[in-house]
């Protein structure tokens, strides 16, 4: 658990590998050292098959807390898993955070949300949309995150504003926010390895 900073275990069969569970470091140092693991009532049947989506996942690591998830096969067996570190790793290429450019944070109605007129806005106007978040704020509105292939937004932003888009938020992808991305992602990395 200290190597691989996390507070969770797969436990399987040594002979076949067959997935048997998942314990908790709380767990662990609740029941006796001679005591085997199997005769524990602390196992979540917690697991993914190997062709999970990486949102399912995500689903699952933060619904029930863990901080690893194991995967199986098709016939139970334990074949690896998979680690909070790995799931931000993997979102982040996902939504293309790593790629300079702006981030402007929209809220609208519902029955106005249009994803292509959001693209159409964007590629209007020389950029494109390299990832679209989007998420109900409540059954009116939704809110979306764009996330664009190019630093002066000021031509988008006043086109989405003239459909009838509410702008909240404004990341140009200079220096301010790369600045801020990069110490929130160093000082995210540093907690993980802590």
């Amino acid at each position: 658990m200290n190597t691989f900073k996390v507070s969770h275990l797969a436990v399987a069969a040594s002979e076949d590998k067959q997935y048997l569970g998942l314990i908790s470091e709380d767990d662990i140092a609740e029941f006796s050292p001679k005591m085997p693991v199997m005769e524990t009532d602390c196992l979540q049947m917690l697991s993914v098959n190997e062709e999970k989506h990486i949102l399912e996942v995500l689903d699952i690591v933060s619904s029930w807390h863990i901080s690893l998830l194991p995967v199986v096969d098709l016939k139970g067996r334990y074949i690896g898993g998979v680690t909070y570190k790995t799931i931000i790793e993997r979102m982040a290429e996902e939504t293309s955070a790593s790629i300079k450019g702006g981030i402007i944070e929209i809220e609208t109605e519902t029955k106005n949300f249009s994803p292509a007129l959001i693209t159409g806005i964007s590629e209007n106007n020389s950029l494109k949309v390299m990832s679209l978040l989007t998420r109900p704020k409540d059954r009116e509105t939704m809110r979306a995150i764009i996330k664009l292939n190019g630093q002066d937004t000021t031509s988008v932003i006043q086109g989405l504003e003239r459909r009838g888009y509410n702008v909240k938020n404004v990341y140009q992808g200079d220096s301010k926010y790369s600045d801020l991305l990069e110490e929130r992602y160093n000082a995210l990395l540093s907690y993980m390895n802590v």
